[in-house]
């Protein structure tokens, strides 16, 4: 049986939720994976009418997503910067802070609740792709090779990440000099992307500050106007990206949003459609977790 099930466990974790200004729904999936180790938070009561959604896609077990995705939120709203309205830095420092609960003195005890197995230490991590939006604008904090797509009134798909990848020339070199390598794709012949939260064996280096790390929690932030011509917004986890385009899946959302479709139902459609009917190209075969934003 390997990594994969003989069967997939198409049962979703879907729900609907709404602001003054937006509407949103999720699903999520486990799929063909032995275990379901996403998480994801749907959050439209932060001060200020600011909402926030996130993608957690954990690797090497569960409890640094599940983490993340219980703890995030508070460490965002309560960071001096966040409450200052320096927002992108705010994000840059939440993300940081995870990893430094996660490296802390009482660290196992704080994850034992998110653990299938109580004993021992955790190498886990997760890829984090969070968006804040404000009434204003919209704030992409991305660490690894979740995705968030903006797609507009007249039929533009904008990329609000990049994905952190062993290939992409500046992850390599920072990987390089923190005295790791990068062979056939993958970092010390384990991880196939470059920023996690979590995987701290990676980030034992005194000398060198947390970005600058052989993997880091660091994310690129990327901030765009919330103007009247953004429809609607799909954020997430790497194996929603790998059997169809953002544009094709764009393009199907899209439709259903225009027949009145409840947004997690759009969702769901959409994780049956990309889920592959087997596992032999090993594509379509991950966790799935998909947050749907429409704005009003």
């Amino acid at each position: 049986m390997g990594i994969y099930l003989s069967k997939p466990n198409t049962t979703k974790d879907s729900h609907d939720g709404d602001s003054s200004y937006l509407q949103y729904g999720v699903s999520a999936m486990q799929g063909w994976r032995m275990n379901m180790e996403d998480a994801h938070i749907t959050n439209t009561a932060l001060p200020g009418e600011a909402a926030l959604f996130a993608v957690f896609d954990g690797h090497g077990g569960q409890e640094v997503a599940r983490f993340c995705g219980k703890y995030f939120t508070d460490e965002l709203v309560k960071n001096e910067n966040f409450r200052n309205g320096n927002f992108k830095r705010a994000l840059e420092e939440t993300f940081l802070k995870m990893d430094s609960i996660l490296s802390g003195e009482n660290a196992m005890d704080v994850l034992r609740e998110f653990k299938n197995e109580t004993e021992g230490q955790t190498f886990a991590g997760c890829t984090a792709n969070v968006v804040l939006v404000t009434r204003n604008e919209i704030y992409c904090a991305n660490a690894g090779d979740s995705r968030c797509y903006l797609f507009t009134k007249d039929n533009q798909c904008l990329p609000m990440s990049t994905d952190h990848k062993p290939d992409v020339e500046t992850e390599r070199s920072r990987i390089h000099a923190a005295g790791g390598y990068v062979s056939e794709g993958r970092v010390n012949d384990n991880l196939n992307l470059t920023r996690a939260i979590g995987d701290l064996e990676y980030k034992k280096n005194p000398q060198l500050p947390p970005e600058a790390q052989i993997i880091s929690a660091f994310p690129d932030v990327k901030v765009h106007p919330l103007t009247k011509d953004i429809n609607f917004m799909l954020i997430g986890c790497d194996g929603i990206w790998e059997t169809l385009t953002a544009n094709e899946i764009g393009k199907i959302a899209e439709m259903r949003l225009a027949n009145k479709n409840q947004l997690s139902k759009i969702c769901e459609e959409l994780l049956d459609k990309l889920i592959a009917k087997d596992t032999s190209e090993g594509t379509g075969c991950d966790n799935m977790s998909l947050i749907m934003v429409q704005f009003k």
